[in-house]
């Protein structure tokens, strides 16, 4: 009886060891640097994935395995690609993207890409192939891509960086409510009557939405929240990835 107890508890335990190697969570912030793969739509919906075609290790060696599917966010480097796409549910590219983290699952941001070939070059092109290779990891400025490749926790200097390379907008300091209507999580801005902005900016998944979301637990009810992140629009709606959401406090003074 005790050896099946022993047999059952190494099962159990060698089981529970591949599943975390299996979940093993890249750290937020870490860069997707020019990667080939796959963008695949996801059944019939438009939910988009990026399935590495080659294992690649990321700037902190935390390996990235090959055919493993990566969630993509919305956002206006992906609106690229799906138009790239057209009528088919897939593409072949070479991707930079920004991971993300939320709830023990990775996101990626897509920062460039470039479409790539599914015909093999002949032998004797395989020098040109090379230097071509070369060429399309320098379309990115290199001050840039220094900046973005950074393993250190991303700041708004960092998504500056970003803004410059994608086209979206690094928002800083705008004051407003963080709020939540069925599954749909936004940021709705305010300006104490002044010129209010209409829009309302989803929230990606990220680990600053996570903090949020503590925060707006732990004080329930209606609160202001200075926010800073890329704003980013993909098919005519508009996203935000938060890097900072700072509760405002009102002082005695008339601010709600």
């Amino acid at each position: 009886m005790k050896n099946l107890r022993f047999i059952l508890l190494l099962i159990l335990l060698t089981a529970a060891s591949a599943w975390g190697a299996e979940k093993t969570v890249v750290a937020e912030g870490l860069l997707l640097d020019g990667v080939a793969g796959v963008v695949r739509k996801v059944d019939k919906v438009d939910v988009w994935q990026f399935i590495p075609t080659e294992a690649t290790e990321l700037s902190d060696e935390t390996p990235v395995a090959a055919n493993k599917p990566l969630s993509l966010l919305p956002c206006s480097v992906l609106e690229q690609i799906t138009t790239l796409a057209g009528d088919e549910t897939e593409i072949e590219v070479r991707l930079w993207a920004l991971y993300t983290e939320y709830n023990q699952h990775n996101y990626l941001y897509c920062v460039f890409f470039l479409p790539m070939s599914s015909q093999p070059a002949p032998a004797d092109e395989d020098k040109n192939n090379d230097a071509s290779k070369e060429k399309e990891e320098s379309i990115i400025p290199s001050d840039i891509l220094r900046q973005i490749r950074s393993n250190t926790t991303p700041d708004l200097k960092r998504f500056e960086q970003v803004a410059k390379v994608t086209g979206d907008v690094n928002l800083i300091g705008k004051a407003g409510y963080l709020k939540q209507a069925g599954k749909l999580k936004y940021f709705q801005p305010d300006a104490f009557g002044r010129k209010v902005d209409p829009n309302q900016y989803r929230l990606l998944p990220c680990a600053m939405l996570k903090t949020a979301e503590r925060s707006m637990t732990q004080s329930p009810g209606r609160k202001r929240y200075n926010v800073s992140g890329l704003v980013t629009v993909y098919k005519g709606r508009r996203y935000i990835l938060m890097r900072r959401a700072v509760r405002t406090h009102t002082h005695g003074n008339f601010t709600p």
